[in-house]
């Protein structure tokens, strides 16, 4: 009897383990080419791209490094400048940051670190950590703490929105001593 109970036993184990070894045992696939790739579809050493209407070149945008993203977005690591012309074919305006961003689908980019823009007619500068440009509506702005410079005094504030050409801008939110036109 002892011997009929203990081989039903080794069969019993015998069977759980057969069991549990075709249930748990499920085939992985670790082909690498199922991970999704999260880098850079492709990387540009000093890039220079110029935007025209007409032939006439309107946006200038250099950047030592950049990178493109399958979604079509872009990172400047490296940073980034955008220099704007008018009708004379001149430089009238300059953003430079020292990284930057485009998302496609929103079609804006987004400047950070030591952020300037230069009106070079008006000889007015804009110093910010953060900045956005979106083209379709030729708008700069940020929501960060900013000095504006003028030839006759200093602004500062929090908040700024502006014509990309930087000829007319509102700060949201302005501190110190600045004087009004009347």
């Amino acid at each position: 009897m002892l011997n009929f109970i203990l081989k039903n036993i080794k069969y019993f184990v015998l069977s759980v383990i057969i069991i549990f070894y075709f249930t748990n045992c499920q085939k992985t696939n670790r082909n690498p080419k199922n991970i999704p790739f999260g880098g850079a579809a492709i990387k540009a050493y000093n890039i220079k791209m110029l935007y025209s209407d007409s032939a006439n070149i309107k946006i200038e945008m250099e950047a030592p490094l950049q990178l493109e993203y399958t979604n079509g977005n872009q990172e400047f690591p490296e940073g980034i400048k955008i220099i704007f012309f008018n009708e004379k074919k001149e430089p009238y305006n300059q953003i430079t940051a020292k990284k930057a961003f485009y998302f496609k689908n929103e079609n804006r980019y987004k400047g950070i670190g030591d952020v300037q823009v230069k009106n070079i007619i008006k000889k007015e500068e804009m110093r910010t950590e953060e900045l956005e440009w979106t083209p379709a509506t030729q708008k700069i702005f940020t929501d960060k703490f900013l000095t504006i410079t003028t030839p006759s005094e200093i602004l500062k504030g929090t908040g700024m929105t502006a014509k990309q050409d930087f000829s007319e801008y509102k700060i949201t939110q302005p501190t110190g001593r600045f004087s009004v036109k009347k």
